[in-house]
């Protein structure tokens, strides 16, 4: 029997929670990590170890099975944008509902997830329960961080043995990345989103929103270069998507915000 679900990226809101989980005495936890198969470099081997870990405090790791991130955009032949970010509800919402479906038919397990108030406007007045999630197909929902600072999260990190990470999580090399984010982006994460790209056939990064560089090489020259000092080139060989026209599922009005289904960059 399930009881409690936590899905996660395991980035830090992640492991605060299943640490905070751990300390109330919770059983028959679930923790379902949110599989979108275009994980940055290295993000494997951490969720290698925090399956372990969640096993070693008696809890149950699961993941979601989705068509991934890369085969979504082939399919919509374009990427989702900080407007429109299908790509939520496609990789994690469904997936996620999916699974709960199969292993709790009865709707009697409460969701967890680590959503936190202060961390952006968006979410000021996210609320601390749910009776009925709609997200979570219609299950009792709880965020127990909702008012809670990043000091107060970042103290269950360091009980749980783990370091606070210094950015977002990297289950995903999100469209919402920042300078910050790209600046910890491999050689082999920069070579998938080219790779991409080129399968795609348009930029994964708006240019507008990266002082006019176009496609994943001039995007990692602008996140290496210091604020303001970046210069696009006059002319970009082979550039995709050199306007940042309307996509077809933007003028359907598809997509959506990011999700807070929970294991969206936490």
């Amino acid at each position: 029997m399930i009881r409690f679900v936590i899905f996660v990226s395991y980035g830090n809101d992640s492991v605060a929670l299943i640490q905070w989980a751990h300390e109330q005495q919770l059983e028959d936890v679930a923790v379902v990590f949110t599989d979108t198969q275009w994980m940055a470099d290295g993000w494997a081997e951490r969720v290698d170890r925090c399956e372990e870990w969640t096993r070693t405090l008696g809890f149950t790791p699961y993941r979601t099975t989705s068509i991934g991130f890369r085969q979504l955009a082939r399919d919509r032949k374009g990427f989702p944008t900080q407007q429109f970010q299908w790509c939520s509800l496609v990789l994690k919402i469904e997936p996620g509902q999916r699974w709960l479906a199969e292993h709790d038919p009865d709707c009697r397990a409460v969701c967890l997830v680590g959503v936190r108030r202060e961390e952006s406007q968006d979410r000021s007045d996210f609320p601390e329960w749910l009776v009925k999630s709609m997200n979570h197909g219609g299950r009792v929902m709880l965020a127990p961080f909702a008012t809670w600072t990043a000091d107060q999260r970042n103290a269950l990190i360091v009980k749980a043995g783990f370091e606070v990470l210094p950015g977002r999580s990297r289950e995903c090399r999100c469209i919402n990345s920042n300078r910050k984010d790209m600046r910890r982006f491999t050689d082999n994460d920069w070579a998938a989103i080219k790779e991409a790209e080129a399968e795609v056939g348009r930029n994964m990064f708006r240019p507008h929103r990266h002082m006019g560089a176009s496609g994943a090489d001039e995007v990692r020259k602008w996140a290496l270069s210091e604020r303001g000092k970046y210069q696009a080139p006059t002319i970009v060989p082979n550039a995709v998507e050199l306007e940042d026209a309307p996509r077809e599922e933007e003028l359907t009005g598809a997509g959506g915000k990011c999700d807070t289904f929970g294991g969206c960059g936490t």
